[in-house]
């Protein structure tokens, strides 16, 4: 049996050692956390949008970066078959998910996301809200991240991208094959994000040149880090 000393010195210890935790937990916090979601067929992790993940980690020395894990997908053999739509349902849902798990861990940290081509539009999706009704997903669906603490985001070749929002940037004065109604932009985010796309990308806009939608990153990238800084 314990002794009364003893049980006091291990009640005091489990006392001290909580805030303990907590404070290992806090520390454990990056100040930044990048979300980034790679664009259709590309391989697990970043694909495109790692240029522009990397020259945020490059800047801001203690920050942490996670790829979205989602199928990229847009029907072919060898991303497993899945359907644009159903990669693109599956994908806002997998944002949802891990951001808002990080979000609850690490509150205070500030969270940016960087998205290229399908990347972009689940990103999209879950933080600017009203689903996606040319990909079959309802806003009930789709789930939100508007609630958490995030300072940046990077669209780069938005299927969803809108003429006239605030937030474009680039040549492109038409939709995207998936693009939102207009009028219809990301509400109290619209001064948080820069959205991407020239006249020539057949994705975001109604262009012929595949090698446009590719080149985002290259052209844009220091531009998309010059934003991401001045919101940080």
């Amino acid at each position: 049996m314990y002794t009364t000393a003893l049980l006091t010195a291990l009640l005091s210890a489990t006392a001290l050692a909580a805030p303990v935790e907590q404070q290992l937990e806090k520390r454990a916090c990056p100040g930044i956390h990048i979300f980034g979601a790679r664009e259709t067929t590309a391989s697990p992790g970043y694909g495109s949008a790692g240029a522009v993940v990397n020259k945020i980690l490059a800047a801001h020395s203690g920050s942490t970066a996670e790829a979205i894990s989602y199928p990229a997908c847009g029907g072919g053999s060898a991303c497993g078959g899945v359907s644009y739509s159903n990669s693109v349902q599956q994908g806002t849902k997998a944002v949802v998910a891990a951001v808002s798990k990080f979000a609850k861990s690490c509150p205070s940290t500030e969270i940016v996301l960087v998205g290229y081509s399908q990347g972009s539009e689940i990103f999209d999706n879950a933080l600017c809200g009203n689903g996606d009704p040319k990909q079959g997903l309802s806003a009930s669906a789709a789930g939100s991240i508007a609630s958490y603490n995030i300072k940046a985001a990077i669209f780069m070749g938005d299927p969803r991208f809108e003429v006239g929002a605030p937030y474009n940037v680039g040549t492109c004065k038409a939709g995207g094959f998936s693009s939102r109604p207009s009028g219809q932009t990301c509400g109290n985010y619209n001064s948080k994000i820069q959205s991407y796309c020239d006249a020539a990308d057949p994705y975001c806009c109604n262009g012929n040149n595949a090698a446009t939608h590719n080149g985002y990153a290259n052209e844009y990238g220091s531009k998309a880090l010059s934003f991401v800084n001045s919101k940080l």
